[in-house]
């Protein structure tokens, strides 16, 4: 190979190592699986991943550097985002492959499901069973991760509001249960919350995005 194409090719792999590099560490995973629910602040992704707000910052430093993220200012308030809607699908891909490569994810994933004790659907079984019409549909993500985009027909009870707001839900109806998707446990938990309050409620654990995928794919 001559030295011209061989520095071509060393410069863009080198580039693209960036990416690779930047999506190396689980708490930056963790932050733009964040982020694919709504545009947060560096307090309040701080808050929500438990890191202090200096670590998270230095995360999205990272992730700002490798273009995964963008930010704004809103006041005395910096806004994060993810950069692009491909960022959204590579990490979403990311999250698909590890599943399907790694087997200790799934182990990880069936273990909680028993230890829960919830049954639970996938997207295709969710969809026939709101069909009847007379099924409840809960998102338990905060307030403002609904408002940026959730299931049609899906009422917003966050999870850490869910024991003292049991009373807003029908108990003679089903509830479906969904949060922001494989790699959150709060699904589960939220189930298992409303079975043990004398609710029949379903996990589905899948996020919005998926669902959009699966609905997208279906109609076509």
């Amino acid at each position: 190979m001559n030295k011209i194409a061989n520095e071509y090719k060393t410069n863009l792999y080198s580039e693209l190592s960036k990416i690779g590099k930047s999506l190396s560490s689980d708490r930056r995973l963790e932050i733009l699986d964040l982020l694919s629910q709504s545009e947060k602040t560096v307090e309040s992704l701080s808050r929500q991943s438990g890191m202090t707000i200096a670590n998270t910052s230095r995360h999205l430093k990272n992730l700002r550097e490798a273009n995964l993220v963008k930010y704004k200012k809103q006041g005395n308030y910096v806004i994060y985002q993810l950069a692009s809607p491909q960022v959204e699908q590579l990490f979403y891909l990311l999250r698909d492959v590890g599943e399907n490569q790694l087997s200790e994810m799934k182990q990880l994933q069936n273990q909680f499901n028993l230890e829960q004790k919830v049954q639970t659907l996938d997207l295709s079984a969710a969809i026939k069973l709101l069909a009847r019409g007379d099924v409840q549909l809960l998102d338990v993500r905060p307030k403002e991760e609904f408002d940026a985009g959730h299931i049609k027909g899906a009422i917003n009870i966050p999870a850490d509001e869910l024991k003292k707001e049991l009373q807003q839900l029908d108990a003679k109806k089903d509830i479906i249960v969904y949060c922001r998707g494989h790699l959150c446990a709060l699904t589960n938990q939220a189930a298992h919350l409303l079975n043990e309050n004398g609710h029949h409620a379903y996990s589905l654990n899948e996020s919005y995005y998926d669902w959009r995928e699966f609905v997208s794919e279906q109609a076509n």
